[in-house]
């Protein structure tokens, strides 16, 4: 299959002459492009030859692609739309571009200006190098349509491309992490390990439901149960020895004996119904709210919707602290306890909360060229 040429164009309501200084002066130009760390001029030696430069792309922590570049040449029509032509390359085998060619090209309109590009470039390494483009080439468009964001919202809102780039980045490292809390959280000590204190939070809850659907005493034991009912305890036996004083001190007796036994029996008979209510219901729970802590944890990768999450945290990690505190009191004075923690997250959602608000994306730029008939 015929691979694509790059494609990205956006509307910027600012002046056409602005985004040709944002986008053609060196020093502002390597601000917006994710693609650049830095862009260096070479001195032209006469105005007719093209403009040379360098560049650097920072790609992680000790490796940088340096490659060379030159501006073909620049025209403006009689309408206003001005072209910028490039041509760029790198002699780096750790980049997968070996050349490539495209243009800028600026389109006014009345309320500012349209602002895309169209590049392509050959890879190396053959067969190997066109498969990893696969997965390389989509990167590259992504980064291409977030920086043009970029610029569109410096030119319009005034804000650096140092700070939403910053706000950025802080998203969805924070997304990331929360998603593996989440995962982890619902997969090991719910799922793998079934960790104790799970069960345990989880069976405490049950039984203060079942203590307060019984009642005060927690226990619904009917005297027929015990096979003690008031008749056999009150009646009198016959053939007994001794007159009727006798009798009624040892039927008291023997009622009081009664009493306890029956009490007796009560909390021996209703305690393994409570039990046994409570273990099997409690490791299903403990199954299910892994499960739902994991598909919680996987919508942190979707592109859109990190601000309802966040905001869906701050309202429900203190009521998780509440409720983990009323099942077992105990677990606050334990080291790295749900309490340090939950407060930790949630102080952590406020800022991501503030931080997402209005970021720069790449969804705001049209990737698909028009057709044209």
């Amino acid at each position: 299959m015929k691979k694509k040429p790059i494609y990205v164009e956006v509307d910027i309501f600012a002046p056409i002459e602005e985004a040709w200084t944002y986008t053609q002066n060196p020093k502002l130009h390597e601000q917006w492009d994710l693609r650049f760390t830095s862009i260096t001029y070479i001195e032209k030696k006469s105005v007719e030859e093209p403009q040379r430069f360098t560049y650097e792309t920072k790609v992680m922590p000790g490796v940088v692609v340096r490659g060379w570049g030159e501006s073909k040449g620049e025209h403006q029509k009689k309408d206003g739309t001005k072209t910028s032509s490039l041509h760029f390359g790198t002699p780096q085998k750790i980049s997968p571009i070996a050349e490539g060619r495209g243009y800028w090209q600026y389109l006014p309109h009345d309320r500012g200006l349209t602002f895309l590009t169209q590049y392509d470039y050959d890879v190396r390494y053959g067969k190997l190098g066109k498969l990893l483009d696969a997965m390389f080439r989509p990167i590259m468009g992504w980064a291409t349509a977030l920086s043009f964001d970029v610029l569109k919202r410096w030119l319009e809102k005034g804000e650096s491309p140092a700070s939403q780039y910053r706000r950025f980045f802080l998203t969805i490292f924070i997304s990331i992490l929360f998603c593996i809390v989440w995962v982890y959280h619902g997969l090991v000590p719910k799922i793998i390990v079934q960790h104790p204190t799970e069960v345990v939070l989880v069976e405490n809850i049950l039984e203060k439901d079942l203590q307060s659907e019984l009642g005060p005493s927690g226990y619904r034991v009917e005297l027929s149960r015990v096979g003690l009912g008031p008749s056999e305890i009150n009646s009198e036996p016959s053939g007994t020895e001794g007159g009727p004083s006798e009798f009624r001190s040892r039927s008291s007796e023997t009622e009081g004996e009664s009493s306890k036994i029956k009490l007796n029996l009560s909390k021996t008979m209703a305690k393994p119904n409570e039990d046994a209510l409570s273990w099997n219901n409690a490791n299903k729970i403990v199954i299910w709210i892994g499960i739902a802590e994991i598909l919680f944890g996987l919508c942190w990768l979707l592109p859109r919707g990190k601000r309802l999450l966040f905001g869906a945290q701050i309202i429900v990690f203190p009521f998780l602290t509440i409720g983990a505190l009323l099942a077992d009191i105990t677990i606050a004075t334990a080291p790295f306890n749900p309490v340090t923690f939950n407060l930790a997250l949630w102080v952590l959602s406020i800022i991501g909360f503030i931080i997402s608000k209005d970021m720069p994306s790449a969804r705001r730029c049209i990737r698909k060229r028009e057709e044209t008939t």
